[in-house]
């Protein structure tokens, strides 16, 4: 569908937290792009967004490069519009975003919540460290999203329950990514979506 642009602030996150480290990670690359190319390289990397009730844009992709940005002072950002579901009600809209896996309800602990705890804004979402774990072993190539599901949230919740340390300290979080590593190269790991088997050679 069409891609536009659209007020950060303004949209809606369907998941509750983000790896903040992983999106520190966004905003160096994002500095690094000169201030005349800036603009190209964000569309390239476009916010995924559903139109809901209201015509309230829902961001179903993407939630760390807006958090990047907004972090960034960027006001506006290129979104893609994947679905106008403007003519449904709540009830009916959240049925549908959930029979497409596009929310994911569970806090930066792990712990599922009720959809309308879902924090109001992208800037206002949480930390999760493990996320940032998953977003760099997935980087690592250690493992990809089949497509028809977000693997990270299965990764992070995996290294949630085998990986521990202080995520506030560069040590402390380098020290969790060795243990990621390890913990990505098990038979365990073997079975969460998306592992990649030439990863362990």
């Amino acid at each position: 569908m069409k891609e536009s642009s659209a007020t950060l602030r303004d949209l809606r996150p369907t998941q509750f937290a983000v790896g903040m480290i992983h999106v520190r990670r966004k905003m160096a690359e994002t500095r690094a792009v000169c201030a005349d190319s800036r603009y190209a390289f964000m569309e390239q990397r476009a916010i995924a967004v559903v139109r809901g009730p209201g015509g309230v844009l829902h961001v179903i992709d993407h939630h760390h490069w807006a958090r990047a940005w907004i972090e960034l002072g960027i006001e506006r950002a290129p979104v893609q519009v994947k679905m106008d579901f403007r003519d449904l009600d709540d009830i009916d809209f959240l049925a549908a975003m959930m029979e497409r896996g596009w929310v994911h309800p569970f806090n930066e602990r792990g712990e599922k919540v009720d959809i309308g705890t879902l924090p109001p804004s992208i800037a206002q979402m949480p930390d999760d460290p493990y996320q940032s774990l998953a977003a760099f072993l997935r980087i690592a190539r250690v493992f990809e999203n089949p497509g028809e599901f977000n693997a990270k949230f299965a990764w992070a919740d995996y290294l949630r329950e085998h990986v521990s340390g202080d995520s506030g300290t560069i040590e402390g979080f380098a020290e969790m990514l060795a243990t990621a590593f390890r913990f990505a190269h098990t038979p365990e790991a073997r079975a969460l979506p998306g592992y990649r088997p030439e990863a362990a050679r």
